[in-house]
C-alpha cells in the first residue's frame, strides 16, 4: 500500500506533464506561418510514434540527394535523454531506500520493545529511528523533485527538438515549393519566348514575378545567342543588380552578352547530360520527319483516300510531338541549387544565399540540341532565419514558463505528499518516545496511537499498541513484587521533596535551628545501591548516613533497602547517652546482616555520623569509606579528613573485622560556616568520551601507552570528572569566583565552559547544585549533527541554576522542549550527552 502511495504520483506526473507540454508547443509551432507550415504542424500532431519513426527513417522532402551530415543537436538530445533516464533510475532507487527505511523503522521499533537489548543499545536504536524520521521528509521531497525535473526534461526536450525540426522543414519546404512554382512558370514561358525572334521584350516582362517570392533577389534568363541553336549562356533578360560584373560585355546586350558565374561550369555538364538523355528520344523525331515528308507528298493529292491518310498523318505527328514535349519536360523538370539547398534545417553560419536554376528544354526543327537555356533565381533566407530565431525565443520562453510551473507544482506536491506521509511517522515516533521516557510502564494503560491510513504505517502503529499493552500487563504484574520503578524504590528511603502528586523529586532541603541540610539524588537507569539520610533525633542531634552498595540491580537495591531499614529502626530507639554515642554497634549489625546473606562480591561502603548541632561535634564510624570532605570557612578551601581504613560491610564476618582493628568512632568539630560533604563516587567518577573534530569517538594517543596525559593516561577513551574538579567547583562557589571547565580531547576544540558563581551566597544548596550542573555540562557536547530530535532530559532545578550561572547557556541550553510525563524535567534540544553510568548522590550539611 505504501509503495502504491509513492509510485502512483510518478505515473500521474508523467501523464500530466505530457498533456501540459504538448498543446502549448504545438500551438506555438503552428501559429503565424504559411499554409505549408500548418500542414507540417498538423502532421506533427499525429501519434508521436509515427512522426518519430518517419523522421528518423528519413521520410522528409528533399530537393536533391544529400550526403550524411553529423547532427549535433540529435546527439545532444540523446545525451539529455540518457541523463534523464539515469536521474529517473536514481529517483526510483531513492524511493526504494525510503520504503526500506520505513521497514527498518518498524523492525527497529519492534526490537526496542522485545526486551533483548541493554539500555545503552536501546538509546542508540532510538536515535537511529529519530534520525530516519528527520531525514525522511527531505529524502522523499528531494527524490520526488528530482523525478519531476527528470520528467519535465524528458517531455519538453524531445518536443522542443521535434517542433524546431518541424518548423524549419515547414518554412524551408514552403520556400522551396514557392520557388519551384515560380521557376515552372518562368520555364514554360521562357521556352516559348526563346523560340521566337527577338524574345528580350517578352522575357523582360517575366522578371517582375520576383515579387511573388519575397525571398527572391533576382531572376536571370540565359539561352543560345544569336547565330547559334545551342545554349551558350547568353543573357536575354536579368534583374540582377550586379549583372554587369558577371557578363563579358561592358553593357548588357540581350542574346550577345555571356554570363560567367559559379553555375557556368555546372551548366555545361548538366546540358550534356540532358541532351544525351533527350537524344534517346531521337527515334520519335525521325518518325515525325518521315511523316512530314509523306504528308507533303500526300497533300498534293485530292482523292478521298489521300485526304484520310493526310488526317491520320496529322494526328500521328501531333501525338509524337506531344510525346517528345513530355519527354523533354521530364528531362528538364528537376530544379537545381548552388550551393545545395536543404529543407531539413536552416544552415548555420553566414551561408544564406542560394541560386536555384532550372534548364529550358524544347525541340526546334530537326536540331538535336534540346538544352536551350536556363533560368537562374537567387534567393536569400535571412528573413526566414530571423523569423525562426524570433519563434525560437518565444518557444524558449513558453518552455521555461511550462517548466517553472511544472517544477513549482512538483515542489509543492512533493512537500505536501511528504508531509502527509511523515505526519503519521512523526506521531508514531513521538508515541514511541513517550513510551521510552515513561519509567513506570503501568502508566501507559489506555494510551494508544491511532493511524488513520490503511497501510504499513498503520500496521506498525497497531503492533506498537499491542506491544504497549504487553508492557502495561508486565508492569502491572511486576508491581505485585515492586512498589514502583527502580528510582522510586530508592527515593522512598531518601529525604527528598515531593511534588503535588506525592512523587519524590531530585532534592531535599531542611533548615534546622543550627544547621542546614541539602541532598540531591539523580539515579542512573536501573536499580542501584546509593542512599543517604539525615534523621532528626531530638532537635539537637542528627543521625547522618551515606551508603553505596556495590554493583547494580536488585541485589544492590536489596542491600540498600536493608541498610536504610536498619538505620531507621536503630535510631528510633536512640537516646543522647554515652551508650547512644557508640554508633559502631549499628555498623557491626549491618556488616553481620549483609555478610550472612552470602552475596558474592556484594558489600556496602558507608559512613555513619552523629552530629551535635549545638557544639558542632561530629562522631563518624565508617565501613570501607574513609574519606570525609568538608569546606573550611576559615581558610576558604575544601579539606579532607581521613578516617581509619576499615572493611566494607558484608565483606568479612565481625570476628575478622575485630581482629583487624574493628569499626571505631572518630570525632571532628565542624565550625560555624563549615560545610560537610558526603557523596558517593557518582560525581567523581562521572565519565565523558574523547572525540575528534568530527565528533568521532577516539582513544588518547598522546605519548606511549599507559603514560600520564592530563587527568588520564594514554590509551584511554574516557576521562573522569575527578576529585580535583569537585574541589575546584566547591572552592569557586564558596569564594564567588568564575570556574572554567576544560575537557580533554574535546570535539569542540579548546573551548572552556565557564560558570560565574560571583552571585552565590555560600549556601549549601548552591554548592551541591553547582556540582550537579557542572557534571551535567561535563557530559554534554554540541555536535554539528545535533538537531531538534537530539534531546537530553534535564532537571528543572539544574536548568534554573545553569540559567543563572552558566555563561554559555544560550549556546547549549536555550532550545528546550517539554518533558512528557513529568513536570520536574525539561528537554534540551540540539545538544548531545554521554551516558550517566552511576547515580549522583550528594549530601551537604552546613553549620550555622
Amino acid at each position: 500500500m505504501l509503495k502504491k502511495r509513492i509510485l502512483s504520483p510518478v505515473f500521474a506526473g508523467l501523464l500530466f506533464f505530457s498533456l501540459l507540454a504538448a498543446p502549448a508547443l504545438y500551438a506555438e509551432g503552428t501559429a503565424g506561418g504559411p499554409a505549408p507550415e500548418l500542414d507540417a504542424a498538423a502532421e506533427a500532431m499525429l501519434p508521436y510514434s509515427g512522426v518519430i519513426a518517419r523522421y528518423f527513417a528519413g521520410d522528409r522532402a528533399r530537393p536533391a540527394e544529400r550526403r550524411f551530415a553529423a547532427d549535433a543537436v540529435f546527439f545532444l538530445i540523446a545525451a539529455l535523454v540518457l541523463l534523464c533516464g539515469l536521474g529517473l533510475a536514481f529517483a526510483i532507487r531513492g524511493i526504494r531506500h525510503i520504503i526500506a527505511d520505513g521497514v527498518a523503522v518498524k523492525v527497529e521499533t519492534a526490537a526496542i520493545f522485545t526486551g533483548a537489548l541493554m539500555p545503552l543499545e536501546k538509546k542508540k536504536r532510538m536515535a537511529g529511528v529519530k534520525t530516519r524520521r528527520a531525514g525522511l521528509r527531505f529524502k522523499l521531497a528531494a527524490f520526488t523533485l528530482a523525478l519531476a525535473l527528470a520528467l519535465v526534461i524528458m517531455v519538453l526536450t524531445p518536443f522542443y527538438y521535434m517542433m524546431s525540426s518541424t518548423r524549419q522543414e515547414a518554412v524551408l519546404k514552403g520556400l522551396w515549393d514557392r520557388c519551384g512554382v515560380l521557376l515552372e512558370g518562368l520555364a514554360s514561358a521562357g521556352s516559348m519566348y526563346l523560340s521566337i525572334q527577338n524574345p528580350e521584350s517578352e522575357l523582360n516582362s517575366l522578371l517582375v514575378q520576383t515579387e511573388l517570392v519575397p525571398e527572391a533577389r533576382y531572376i536571370t534568363i540565359t539561352g543560345y545567342g544569336s547565330g547559334s541553336s545551342a545554349h551558350n549562356d547568353c543573357v536575354w533578360a536579368s534583374s540582377d543588380p550586379d549583372i554587369l560584373s558577371k557578363i563579358d560585355t561592358a553593357e548588357l546586350r540581350p542574346g550577345v552578352s555571356r554570363i560567367q558565374d559559379e553555375l557556368s561550369g555546372l551548366l555545361v555538364e548538366i546540358g550534356n547530360e540532358l541532351n544525351a538523355r533527350a537524344r534517346s528520344e531521337a527515334e520519335l523525331s525521325r518518325n515525325i520527319e518521315e511523316l512530314e515528308r509523306e504528308w507533303a507528298a500526300v497533300a498534293l493529292r485530292s482523292d478521298e483516300a489521300s485526304r484520310r491518310r493526310l488526317h491520320d498523318i496529322q494526328v500521328t505527328i501531333g501525338s509524337l510531338q506531344t510525346s517528345i514535349g513530355a519527354a523533354l519536360s521530364d528531362s528538364g523538370k528537376r530544379i537545381y541549387s548552388q550551393p545545395e539547398f536543404s529543407t531539413d534545417r536552416i544552415p548555420a553560419g553566414l551561408n544564406s544565399t542560394f541560386i536555384l536554376f532550372k534548364p529550358l528544354m524544347f525541340r526546334q526543327g530537326s536540331d538535336d540540341n534540346y538544352f536551350r537555356g536556363c533560368i537562374r533565381l537567387e534567393i536569400s533566407i535571412d528573413s526566414i532565419r530571423e523569423q525562426f530565431q524570433s519563434w525560437q525565443r518565444r518557444l524558449h520562453m513558453c518552455i521555461m514558463i511550462i517548466a517553472c510551473i511544472a517544477i513549482t507544482i512538483g515542489i509543492i506536491g512533493a512537500f505536501i505528499f511528504s508531509t502527509l506521509l511523515i505526519r503519521p511517522i512523526r506521531a508514531l515516533t513521538g508515541h514511541v518516545e513517550r513510551i521510552r521516557d515513561t519509567g513506570d510502564k503501568s502508566k501507559l494503560a489506555g494510551i494508544e496511537i491511532h493511524i488513520s491510513t490503511n497501510d504499513e504505517i498503520a500496521g506498525l502503529g497497531n503492533s506498537i499498541n499491542e506491544m504497549t499493552r504487553g508492557l502495561v500487563k508486565d508492569a502491572m504484574a511486576a508491581s505485585e513484587l515492586s512498589i514502583g520503578p527502580a528510582r522510586e524504590i530508592q527515593k522512598k528511603f531518601i529525604p527528598l521533596d515531593t511534588d503535588r502528586e506525592g512523587n519524590k523529586l531530585t532534592s531535599g532541603f531542611k533548615d534546622a535551628k543550627n544547621a542546614q541540610f541539602f541532598g540531591y539524588y539523580e539515579g542512573a537507569k536501573g536499580m542501584s545501591g546509593d542512599y543517604f539520610d539525615y534523621y532528626d533525633l531530638d532537635g539537637r542531634y542528627y543521625a547522618i548516613i551515606k551508603c553505596d552498595a556495590a554493583g547494580k540491580g536488585i541485589p544492590a537495591a536489596l542491600i540498600m533497602i536493608q541498610v536504610a531499614t536498619m538505620f531507621l529502626n536503630y535510631f528510633k530507639q536512640w537516646k543522647p547517652s554515652a551508650k547512644g554515642m557508640h554508633i559502631e554497634k549499628l555498623v557491626y549489625q549491618i556488616n553481620e546482616f549483609i555478610e550472612t546473606l552470602g552475596f558474592k562480591g556484594r558489600f556496602a561502603a558507608f559512613t555513619l555520623c552523629i552530629f551535635d548541632s549545638m557544639t558542632g561535634l561530629a562522631r563518624f564510624c565508617n565501613a570501607g569509606d574513609n574519606i570525609i570532605h568538608f569546606f573550611d570557612s576559615s581558610e576558604g578551601k575544601v579539606k579532607a579528613l581521613t578516617l581509619p581504613q576499615t572493611p566494607a560491610a558484608g565483606a568479612l564476618p565481625n570476628s575478622l573485622v575485630e581482629s583487624k582493628g574493628g569499626y571505631s568512632v572518630q570525632t571532628m568539630t565542624i565550625d560555624h560556616g563549615d560545610i560537610l560533604f558526603m557523596y558517593t563516587d557518582g560525581i567523581e567518577e562521572s565519565k565523558r568520551k574523547f572525540r575528534d573534530a568530527e565528533f568521532r569517538e577516539i582513544i588518547c594517543a598522546e605519548g606511549p601507552a599507559d603514560t600520564p596525559h592530563g587527568n588520564h593516561v594514554s590509551g584511554q577513551g574516557t576521562e573522569e570528572m575527578g576529585p580535583g574538579r569537585v574541589k575546584d567547583i566547591i572552592n569557586a562557589v564558596m569564594n564567588r569566583q568564575v570556574y572554567a571547565l576544560r575537557k580533554w580531547h574535546n570535539g569542540e576544540g579548546d573551548n572552556e565552559l565557564k560558570f560565574d558563581f560571583s552571585a552565590c551566597n555560600g549556601r549549601v544548596d548552591e554548592v551541591i547544585m553547582a556540582l550537579v550542573s557542572v557534571e551535567k555540562m561535563f557530559r554534554c557536547f554540541k555536535s554539528p549533527k545535533a538537531n531538534e530530535d537530539s534531546r537530553i532530559p534535564v532537571d528543572k532545578k539544574v536548568d534554573e541554576f545553569l540559567k543563572k550561572h552558566f555563561i554559555q547557556y544560550r549556546t547549549y541550553c536555550a532550545l528546550t522542549r517539554d518533558y512528557p510525563g513529568s513536570e520536574a524535567y525539561v528537554y534540551y534540544t540540539h545538544v548531545n550527552e554521554d551516558e550517566q553510568y552511576d547515580d549522583l548522590t550528594i549530601l551537604g550539611m552546613k553549620r550555622k
